[in-house]
């Protein structure tokens, strides 16, 4: 997810070119005070101009939870859009704050098909830990035809200025929050998207940040600058032997079910690993996500 500012109509036109899964105008941190109507303007056009197909749109506005007429005035204006397909909701302390975004959202987008999807940033201890009532409160309004959760979003640098925590590149000290933000997101049924590497310049310390989040569970990274996108999607995507192995976990299971068994032993290298419904489950998982990078998923029905 690549972060563009809304206030460099330069930077928005460049991001038509960019590979990133997600480009994200903001008309949040990047903007000044007295930029804010011009930066609005120019995300619009940016929207419109989009060439389609491409990466997903998204916004990030200004915090309903901060100031109401700032961020209801982003939402007048992007709403309407039809190239916008997610809302990037900074600092959400409460469930108000999504249903200030869905208010407006039932006027604005009434007759549109598709609704729009909502990523809720956590960045303060208190919005990681009412982020499960706010999730059961929102769904509970059962206003899923205008606008959805999809996914949580860890916002590393303001979490730390609300926690007092002073982060390091050893990352320990943010352990708990992502990990307990990442279980959240499972729990619910949404994606979760890691923090920002926030020093851009270091290639091999953006692969070790990426492969810790990936091993935490997160699905996605966070992209300050344009440079960051190949890495991290290379990081959070399976590699060719992770597909190997998923396709023969899967064959494997699925020709015991055929015999009429259950688990089912895999040689692998000099070992002999027990297939079962989980591994098949992450095998399923890994395979998806090897189809949506338009990966080849190799026939290992021949194998001996």
């Amino acid at each position: 997810m690549l972060y563009v500012p809304g206030s460099s109509e330069k930077m928005i036109k460049k991001s038509q070119e960019s590979d990133s899964d997600c480009i994200i105008f903001d008309l949040e941190d990047s903007v000044a005070a007295h930029r804010k109507g011009a930066a609005r303007e120019a995300v619009l056009h940016g929207l419109n101009a989009a060439p389609r197909p491409g990466p997903e749109l998204a916004v990030r506005i200004n915090p309903p939870s901060g100031d109401h007429s700032i961020a209801s005035d982003d939402l007048d204006i992007i709403l309407p859009s039809r190239q916008l397909q997610a809302i990037v909701m900074p600092k959400v302390e409460s469930s108000d704050d999504v249903k200030m975004v869905l208010d407006k959202a039932e006027h604005l987008r009434q007759d549109y098909d598709a609704p729009l999807s909502l990523i809720l940033s956590v960045e303060s201890a208190a919005s990681l830990l009412n982020m499960p009532h706010i999730i059961e409160e929102v769904r509970s309004w059962g206003k899923g035809h205008l606008a959805f959760i999809s996914a949580l979003l860890f916002a590393s640098e303001d979490y730390c200025a609300a926690t007092s925590i002073i982060r390091t590149k050893s990352r320990r000290e943010l352990l708990f929050p992502r990990a307990h933000m990442a279980t959240i997101a499972k729990a619910y049924g949404l994606a979760a998207i890691d923090m920002v590497c926030v020093d851009y310049k270091d290639a091999s310390y953006l692969a070790e940040e990426c492969r810790d989040g990936r091993e935490l569970g997160f699905d996605g990274k966070q992209a300050i600058h344009p440079a960051q996108v190949a890495e991290i999607q290379r990081a959070f995507s399976p590699s060719e032997a992770d597909v190997l192995r998923a396709a023969r976990i899967k064959h494997a299971y699925e020709q015991s079910v055929k015999d009429h068994k259950g688990a089912v032993g895999m040689k692998e290298g000099d070992s002999m690993v027990m297939i079962d419904a989980p591994m098949l489950k992450q095998a399923s998982d890994t395979l998806a996500k090897a189809r949506i990078g338009k990966m080849k998923i190799p026939d290992v029905s021949t194998e001996a």
